[in-house]
């Protein structure tokens, strides 16, 4: 028990004496007077001035601090800035046992509101290169002349493979080093520069030669970046030949990122070798659900990625990607692949998936396109090159594109898509692209070849006998040529010019209920036109045609709608006004035949669509309904006759005509032709009978405007 006492005597006595020495030690030294001393350290150990501006104190308590203020670092002369480093205060944690052997051991280093600026030039030099004026003196002699506070002793066993600014640190390094408020500006050659707040950053160790720990707290561009993690030694910093390894999880605006690295030469040219994992959360970002997994290369100037995973809410994309930023404007390769693409997934309903801003915010004429500034300045920001490829793209329920590639460059505002192609209705779809920032221009063109009507949507599809959708046939060819300019979206499309033109071959119609046609706009004209698809089940089309031609934003089409049949024949022509929507097409329906032929079958053949794109009306064609209402009143066949005098034999074929594929219908057969003037010399002799009979013919044609009247009420 008495042995106890005594050894705990002696320790608490030996407590004592430690700290009252070292108190006394570190009461009496003065380091201001050594501050010119340490100034002319460091310039001959790194070539660049170190400024002590304030002073230097000492705090005595159980862990002496000292505290040095107003410190800078010069830069190089070549440099922006005249300073690397401007300090406010830095502060030195010692351990107190070492100070009594005369070694600094310093436990914790901390930088309170510094400002860094570090810089590159043209000629590939950077401010955070050191020189140093002299080699380091090979003797003991520091600010003491007994040589303890920078001991170099070993330096002539590190010499060869140290730098000599860290052989003087070697027996001074913190165990922890802490920056608090600080600001680090980066200023590449020919860039803006970059930069960055420390809200916090700390760097702890155990020694020179192990691993270092880390944890940060940043603000870059108003974003802020947490993390945690573990880098390789100090000294490893200075061997450019072996890999430095890094190892951190961090999280940057909700985005969640592991990596995995190896750097090479930190304090030359920087580069490396890395693994990452990437996590967005569905929503962040106004994006989807997102998880990438790749590997790859980086230097200052170029980023290179091996893409193994991109799953963006279950499409998996595969590929490369890289970045060049070592010119003005980026420049970005992209080869990307998927085995399927669904954009159903992207549905603003769904919760993982993107969060879509409204397509329409305002318009000065229609809904159907917004009167929003187009982007064109963001095509000035990057360049590249993009190779994308999709197997299968699921657009809706109803559609599916097969093996998708699109080939894309832009270069100096100007993206060019050539070609965009695609198997689409079992058959193929060749587009070609054009966005112009300096002309603010917009170029499309596309063809397709052996489309099947009943493959490009499923609502043509039949499931049932109750369905309406093509039984057979259905070959179709879609063509378009447009070319348009203006600052907005909505000016874009009042300036289009070019063709459209959309043909359809033999096919055999089933007359099934139009489902996704209800309450629409198609089934108020087919009850118009006295059309029900319930009493006849199938229908043999001949062909089908819509041809636009379009100047400065007025659509044209020249007989250019029609729809030939066994049972129905429908032609119609007019314009739509791009400028302002609005509508005037007129649309003439010809039945097979001329028996039968009712008031109201015959003046709904005569049908004016006018409104506007987004709220279409129709009427009747005044002047028409009455010769007609008066030729049926007079008799069938008058009427049939003055209705079949007009019908045109082959409407398809009129109305590609003066196109490349006027052709692919043929025009009237010389049978047809007879036909006609048939129907002429009968039409001749209705309209004698009817002019020897005047005043019956007026009667006829008042009662025809009541009924109008009647009809239009």
């Amino acid at each position: 028990m008495r042995i106890i006492k005594w050894l705990l005597g002696i320790i608490l006595l030996l407590v004592v004496v430690v700290l009252v020495g070292g108190y006394v030690f570190l009461k009496t030294f003065d380091l201001n007077k050594y501050k010119s001393y340490a100034e002319k350290i460091v310039y001959e150990q790194t070539g660049r001035k170190l400024s002590v501006n304030g002073d230097a104190s000492l705090g005595i308590s159980l862990i002496p601090t000292l505290v040095i203020n107003d410190i800078s670092f010069s830069n190089p002369t070549w440099a922006k800035h005249p300073q690397m480093a401007e300090i406010g205060s830095l502060e030195l944690k010692f351990s107190l046992l070492p100070l009594l052997k005369k070694q600094v051991v310093i436990d914790k280093a901390v930088l309170n509101n510094a400002k860094i600026y570090l810089e590159t030039n043209n000629a590939g030099e950077n401010s955070w290169t050191f020189a140093p004026v002299k080699a380091a003196a090979a003797d003991k002699t520091t600010f003491y002349s007994d040589g303890w506070l920078i001991s170099s002793a070993n330096a002539a066993e590190t010499a060869e493979a140290t730098p000599a600014v860290l052989t003087m640190l070697t027996d001074i390094v913190a165990r922890e080093v802490a920056v608090n408020n600080s600001e680090v500006q980066y200023l590449a050659a020919g860039s803006d520069p970059l930069g960055l707040k420390i809200n916090s950053l700390s760097f702890s160790t155990e020694g020179m030669d192990q691993p270092m720990n880390i944890s940060w707290d940043l603000v870059f561009n108003d974003m802020k970046i947490t993390g945690k993690g573990n880098t390789g030694s100090l000294a490893g910093l200075f061997d450019a030949a072996a890999p430095w390894p890094l190892n951190v999880e961090a999280t940057a605006a909700n985005v969640k990122a592991t990596l995995q690295a190896e750097l090479y030469d930190l304090m030359n040219d920087l580069h490396a070798d890395f693994d990452i994992n990437l996590y967005n959360p569905a929503g962040n970002f106004n994006a989807p659900e997102t998880t990438l997994i790749a590997s790859g290369n980086a230097d200052l100037k170029k980023v290179s990625l091996e893409i193994s995973t991109l799953n963006v809410v279950n499409n998996v994309i595969t590929g490369t990607l890289s970045a060049d930023i070592a010119g003005k404007v980026p420049y970005v390769a992209a080869d990307l692949n998927s085995a399927q693409v669904d954009l159903r997934s992207f549905n603003s309903e769904s919760p993982t998936a993107f969060v879509l801003p409204a397509l329409i915010s305002s318009a000065h004429a229609s809904e159907l396109v917004p009167d929003e500034a187009v982007p064109y300045e963001l095509l000035k920001t990057v360049n590249g090159d993009f190779k994308i490829g999709i197997a299968k793209l699921v657009v809706n329920d109803a559609v599916t594109v097969d093996n998708l590639s699109l080939t894309a460059a832009l270069n100096n505002g100007v993206l060019k898509i050539n070609p965009l192609r695609l198997q689409f209705g079992e058959g193929t779809a060749d587009i070609a692209a054009e966005l112009n920032a300096g002309s603010r221009s917009l170029t499309l063109k596309a063809d397709t070849d052996n489309l099947l009507l009943q493959s490009l949507h499923k609502e043509f599809q039949i499931e049932n006998s109750a369905d309406f959708g093509i039984a057979s046939g259905g070959k179709s060819k879609i063509f378009a040529d447009l070319k348009g300019s203006g600052a907005t979206y909505r000016a874009l499309v009042d300036s289009l010019s070019g063709q459209i033109i959309v043909a359809v071959d033999e096919a055999t119609v089933q007359t099934g209920k139009l489902s996704f046609l209800t309450n629409s706009f198609v089934s108020q004209l087919l009850s118009v036109l006295n059309i029900d698809t319930k009493k006849v089940d199938t229908v043999s089309m001949k062909c089908a045609v819509v041809r636009a031609d379009i100047e400065n934003g007025n659509i044209s089409f020249p007989k250019g709608i029609a729809v030939d049949s066994n049972k129905l024949s429908i032609v119609s022509g007019g314009t739509v006004n791009l400028r302002n929507d609005q509508l005037k097409l007129s649309l003439n329906a010809y039945r097979s035949g001329i028996a039968d032929i009712s008031i109201m079958q015959a003046v709904s053949n005569l049908v004016e669509i006018g409104g506007t794109l987004q709220s279409p009306k129709i009427s009747l064609d005044k002047s028409g309904a009455l010769k007609t209402i008066a030729g049926v009143a007079a008799g069938a066949a008058y009427a049939g006759a003055d209705m079949l005098l007009d019908r045109d034999p082959a409407p398809c074929h009129t109305a590609l005509k003066g196109t490349a594929y006027q052709n692919m219908f043929p025009a009237s057969s010389s049978v047809s032709g007879a036909a006609q003037n048939a129907y002429r010399d009968a039409a001749g002799a209705v309209g004698n009978t009817v002019n020897d009979a005047k005043d019956q013919v007026k009667a006829l044609e008042q009662n025809a405007r009541q009924l109008i009247k009647n009809l239009l009420k």
